[in-house]
């Protein structure tokens, strides 16, 4: 994606980068910019060719000079797997006080923020494949895949399909509290934050 500042800033209206460490989380934003009436605000969803958290977090510093808000989407569950909680522990720090940037993490994963939706539970799940067949047991995803014809060619598409259920997902969400790096395994997900920062009303 290109990253021109001359293009990015005095066109009247905020601008949103938003990383991601997935497709599935991609494809779920691109669909609500599709649905959601965003007046004056241009969110650009990427999922870097390079995924490493370092280069993550190093393009969401970047985006951070070039746009009016750089969001970083993170999956705990991955973290935890390669080891690099740590890591992730000094970039929390790093830009803790830089108002531009906003964290958002999922424990275990988006589909836990999915979850949230249909189930007001603060179970634990350090894989994301069983929240997935949880998800089956609602009747807005009886028959969820994680693929992209689910998410975005399907009709209704994966935001559509939980938009009816979204002041619950993230009354839900609230009730799990703010993500704990000290304590990262809780079931959690910040995805609620990201409708308050884009001013997406319910």
């Amino acid at each position: 994606m290109a990253r021109n500042n001359t293009t990015k800033r005095g066109l009247g209206r905020k601008t949103f980068a938003i990383i991601v460490d997935g497709e599935t989380e991609l494809w779920y934003l691109q669909m609500l910019r599709r649905h959601e009436a965003l007046p004056g605000i241009s969110i650009q969803p990427e999922l870097p060719k390079k995924k490493t958290l370092a280069e993550q977090f190093e393009t969401v510093k970047s985006n951070a000079k070039i746009y009016d808000h750089s969001i970083w989407v993170i999956d705990l569950d991955v973290v935890i797997a390669e080891n690099t909680v740590d890591e992730l522990k000094t970039y929390l720090e790093e830009v803790k006080e830089n108002k531009k940037i906003n964290i958002l993490i999922n424990t275990p994963c988006l589909e836990f923020w999915f979850l949230m939706h249909v189930k007001d539970t603060g179970k634990y799940y350090p894989l994301c494949a069983p929240v997935g067949n949880e998800l089956t047991k609602s009747d807005p995803l009886k028959d969820y895949a994680k693929t992209e014809r689910y998410f975005v060619r399907t009709n209704p598409d994966i935001y559509k399909r939980l938009r009816p259920y979204l002041k619950t997902g993230i009354a839900n969400a609230i009730k799990r509290g703010d993500f704990d790096i000290e304590d990262p395994q809780k079931a959690k997900s910040e995805m609620y934050k990201l409708f308050e920062i884009l001013g997406i009303k319910l």
